[in-house]
């Protein structure tokens, strides 16, 4: 139950502007924060590249905050093919509305682990658009 209603309030987030995991770019930061735990990220680098009918992947440059100056990580995050049974058309096109492989700094995170920071991530999404929606009353 608690999933579909936070699956609701993500079709409403995109209806009505869009939310923090309605992109490959903006779904694999949203992860890699959640991954960096209570460390602030900042940002440096975003690179989108395709393998049609393969797979989509987002490779993002970021410092934490608190890291040594200069030293700079990276992840990366796989977006497989969308199940073909689908009779619909996702956010993200033909490919996985989540990162299906990710790496931090060329090191794998366990699936297990990265399913727990999607839904960490879209349970922090479904809060935000909650505030946001909230904050208009």
């Amino acid at each position: 139950m608690r999933q579909l209603m936070v699956l609701s309030l993500l079709a409403i987030a995109g209806c009505t502007g869009g939310h923090a995991l309605d992109n490959p770019i903006k779904t694999c930061k949203a992860v890699s924060v959640v991954l960096a735990g209570d460390r602030a990220v900042v940002w440096h680098a975003e690179k989108q590249t395709e393998q049609p009918g393969v797979q989509l992947q987002v490779t993002l440059d970021f410092s934490l905050v608190g890291q040594a100056q200069g030293e700079v990580s990276q992840a990366v995050c796989n977006y497989g093919l969308s199940s073909q049974d689908m009779d619909y058309r996702n956010a993200m096109g033909e490919y996985a509305n989540t990162p299906t492989t990710m790496l931090i700094n060329g090191m794998p995170i366990l699936s297990r682990d990265l399913v727990q920071a999607v839904n960490r991530a879209t349970a922090e999404t479904a809060v935000q658009v909650l505030d946001a929606g909230n904050k208009g009353y």
